[in-house]
């Protein structure tokens, strides 16, 4: 190869990944002119979107419940939703006398402040669900309903970084990502923290913090995944149609690290990309990217936590703009097409659904197996007794038929008081 064809070529490479940097990776996050805003008559900001929820809940508090106890820095809630049947048992009955633990499920949406649509499409998933509690008993929208409150304990973290997307509405800056403080909330766990797939200039979009959970908004995380054992965890975002499965990092991409439960991953990941009309890539996030990010919060769900799924999944494809830079029609629609690409990205909430509840309905037949193989030797053990008593009983009723030289124990004459006065009467006469 020629001197000039070596130049040309590390030009080439450089300005290519120069342009997937700016694009993917290191937007800039100081307002731009956008190619199209948000209308707040279909997207909702953070006041309505808070008292959407709330009336969501209130009209069906049978069903869901508000944890307001888990805020931001600057004290606004989270708004955590835990969705499952609050009338019944905690429990769903899959054999005669076998209560099975309810699919336990931990979504997070809100992360990034720019990223509207995953918002939009859970208020979309939970104005579907209740919904069917008022359909025609046995539609399909009213079995779908009662299956996921009788089989799922749905926890929801419906707005994660609540200062962050204030401070974005505040200053119409829709390039805004971070928190209040600028730590990308994406990038503040303890999973591999501060490797190179993050940043520790303040600047920068991908901020990861001073220390791990620097930021309060990373709390509910901790402190739910402590107090629960999830079955699945998702971390919902847009920019992209890929659904990653761990890990991010870069010492994972380095060692081609993998979770312990990746064959069902990404058997579901797979189901997932093909339900609905836009197709998802997916597979490992170091192999999908040409970056990596470390201190994920997915990671640190599957890799710390050790939930068997964890999956970040971005919801629909950026665009690139015509010319110039913008940052809101990355991962946002437009607000007329709003509605329409929710019940798009909608079949995939159903198919995760679906998949897990006949996982878990699995996972408890095996459980079953494993118990009475477990119990099959004391099993064993009560059967031998039970012969033994068996056997023992029967040779005692025949005995007594036995020859008087056959029997194991020779009869004893029993003598009786009133016999003995008898004899001793007669006894006293011949005298």
């Amino acid at each position: 190869m020629t001197l000039q064809k070596i130049f040309l070529t590390i030009i080439l490479n450089f300005t290519i990944k120069s342009i997937l940097n700016h694009f993917v990776k290191g937007i800039d996050v100081k307002p731009q002119k956008e190619v199209y805003l948000p209308s707040y008559d279909y997207y909702h900001n953070i006041s309505t979107l808070e008292k959407k929820i709330n009336d969501i809940v209130r009209r069906n508090t049978n069903f869901m419940r508000i944890d307001t106890s888990y805020r931001s820095r600057l004290g606004q809630s989270q708004l955590v939703i835990h969705i499952t049947n609050f009338t019944g048992s905690t429990s769903t009955q899959l054999f005669k006398n076998t209560m099975t633990p309810k699919l336990k499920v931990l979504f997070s949406f809100g992360e990034h402040a720019r990223e509207f649509l995953p918002v939009e499409s859970m208020l979309f998933f939970l104005s579907n669900l209740t919904a069917g509690l008022s359909s025609l008993p046995g539609s399909y929208a009213e079995q779908f309903t009662r299956s996921i409150l009788s089989k799922v304990d749905l926890f929801i973290i419906g707005m994660a970084n609540p200062d962050g997307r204030s401070l974005l509405e505040q200053e119409s800056n829709y390039c805004w990502r971070g928190t209040s403080t600028g730590v990308d909330l994406d990038r503040n766990f303890d999973w591999e923290f501060g490797g190179k797939g993050s940043s520790s200039d303040p600047t920068d979009e991908e901020y990861k913090g001073t220390q791990p959970f620097s930021e309060p908004e990373a709390e509910v995380f901790r402190e739910l995944t402590l107090k629960y054992k999830f079955d699945a965890f998702v971390s919902f975002h847009s920019g992209i149609n890929q659904i990653y499965v761990p890990f991010a990092d870069t010492k994972s991409k380095q060692e081609n690290r993998r979770p312990y439960n990746i064959e069902d991953m990404l058997d579901l990941a797979s189901e997932l990309s093909h339900s609905t009309k836009h197709g998802y890539s997916y597979g490992h996030s170091y192999a999908l990217n040409h970056y990596t990010a470390d201190g994920t919060i997915f990671d640190f769900m599957s890799g710390s936590r050790m939930i068997p799924f964890s999956f970040a999944i971005e919801l629909w494809p950026w665009k690139q703009p015509p010319s110039g830079k913008s940052c809101f029609n990355l991962f946002n629609p437009q607000s007329e097409k709003l509605e329409t690409v929710v019940k798009e990205i909608h079949p995939l909430y159903v198919k995760f659904f679906h998949y897990l509840i006949d996982w878990k309905f699995n996972e408890g037949i095996v459980k079953m197996k494993s118990a009475v193989l477990e119990e099959a030797p004391s099993l064993a053990f009560g059967y031998v007794l039970l012969a033994v008593v068996v056997l023992l009983t029967a040779v005692m009723a025949v005995h007594g038929r036995f020859p008087f030289c056959q029997r194991f124990q020779p009869r004893r004459r029993v003598v009786s008081l009133k016999s003995l006065s008898s004899t001793f009467s007669m006894s006293v006469m011949k005298s």
